[in-house]
């Protein structure tokens, strides 16, 4: 009896970091003060560094194009937004990335081959040409171009990510 009480000890021991950051995920609330910067964002990534990539909606690869989903750290989509008035996901939980470059891959490697990157290098930069099979110059609709904008704390960035320090 107290063998196996021991070994029911250790297994909580052992899986309660696993039930602690599935428990957050299920009771996670969206952050709904406008000036807050992680608005829109789940409260459990307060405090935490977070890439979004939003798509025009007829754009949007197929398992993105309702609101906006966020998946955590590990690659776990945990919540949906429908209500969101972009379409996209937004991957977070992250800390620790000095550049923005640094942050958009941990954030795209966390998802496997489902954001992947195609980029070129050129002399005055790296371009973004595409991600998870999105390219905006192959976009056509009623407007002059498409292309990827970059948005620090809801900034757009005068500088290209990997450039761009993070704060």
């Amino acid at each position: 009896m107290k063998a196996s009480s021991l070994g029911l000890l250790i297994l909580l021991l052992i899986s309660f970091p696993t039930i602690s950051t599935e428990w957050a995920r299920m009771s996670a609330e969206l952050v709904q003060e406008d000036d807050d910067p992680h608005y829109g964002l789940p409260d459990i990534w307060d405090g935490k560094q977070v890439v979004c990539i939003h798509y025009p909606e007829d754009e949007a690869p197929e398992d993105y194009n309702q609101g906006r989903t966020h998946i955590d750290y590990d690659g776990t989509e945990f919540m949906s937004d429908d209500e969101w008035n972009e379409t996209g996901a937004c991957i977070g939980g992250f800390s620790g990335h000095d550049y923005g470059w640094s942050l958009l891959n941990a954030a795209v490697n966390s998802t496997g081959d489902t954001f992947q990157l195609n980029t070129t290098q050129y002399s005055f930069g790296l371009m973004v040409d595409s991600i998870a099979g999105v390219d905006p110059s192959q976009m056509s609709g009623n407007f002059s171009g498409a292309y990827w904008s970059l948005y620090h704390n809801g900034v757009l960035s005068m500088i290209g990510i990997t450039e761009l320090e993070l704060d």
